[in-house]
């Protein structure tokens, strides 16, 4: 809205809306520019009750922009450093895994290395090289068996023995992790915390996304590497 349509309006006698006011002051925002007396008379209700000035009204949101604004950047901040710890993890895994030449160190090796990161209380890594490991866990835990994702689901003591049964105390939640190459699956990385919701549908897999690829390539390298007894 100009200064002329306002203008047309009080000529016409007709009511000037608060849409009309506010998008005036949208397209000239220096309308206060040299009318001080006029913003200092101005009031904006509060949480309080009591009004403020429009020029406290002012401080307040842009005071809580910059909280926020620095909310953000902590959170961003914060992802860079969880992910740079991520990468770093899983460049030493990998380069250790490569090293490995059989199927039982390849095993302790990605174990050992996931024991140490926060949040994994229990680590298996199941090699389906045996018939009855198969049957095992198609009978315990078909879904993983069947899925070609990672699933996440809580487990009772029973379960948390069959899968872990040097862990020492009970493991209630887990994140099963289909290890597969070409359609065909070689193992179940499973890992476990003690507490019931710590691994949830809300898990970001893509750091078990990667390593159980590069575990499908590996195992079926030395699969096809080692002769069979």
């Amino acid at each position: 809205m100009t200064v002329d349509s306002v203008q047309a309006k009080k000529k016409n006698n007709l009511a000037i809306s608060a849409d009309d006011v506010a998008s005036y002051l949208r397209e000239n925002p220096d309308f206060f520019t040299d009318r001080d007396s006029l913003l200092a008379e101005m009031t904006v209700p509060h949480e309080s009750g009591k009004a403020i000035s429009l020029l406290e009204r002012q401080v307040k949101i842009l005071r809580e922009r910059s909280i926020e604004s620095r909310h953000t950047l902590n959170s961003l901040l914060e992802n860079a450093r969880y992910n740079d710890q991520l990468f770093s993890v899983t460049r030493h895994l990998i380069l250790s895994l490569l090293e490995e030449d059989t199927l039982s160190q390849l095993t302790h090796v990605t174990e050992s290395n996931l024991m140490t990161q926060p949040g994994i209380d229990a680590c298996r890594l199941i090699v389906l090289d045996e018939r009855q490991a198969a049957a095992d866990l198609q009978n315990r835990f078909p879904a993983a068996m069947r899925s070609r994702s990672v699933i996440t689901q809580v487990i009772d003591k029973s379960g948390s023995q069959f899968l872990f049964p040097e862990a020492s105390a009970t493991i209630r939640s887990v994140a099963l992790c289909p290890v597969i190459h070409h359609n065909s699956l070689l193992a179940v990385l499973v890992i476990g915390n003690h507490a019931q919701d710590y691994f949830s549908d809300e898990l970001d897999t893509l750091f078990l996304d990667f390593i159980r690829e590069v575990l499908a390539s590996l195992i079926d390298r030395l699969q096809r590497t080692t002769p069979r007894k």
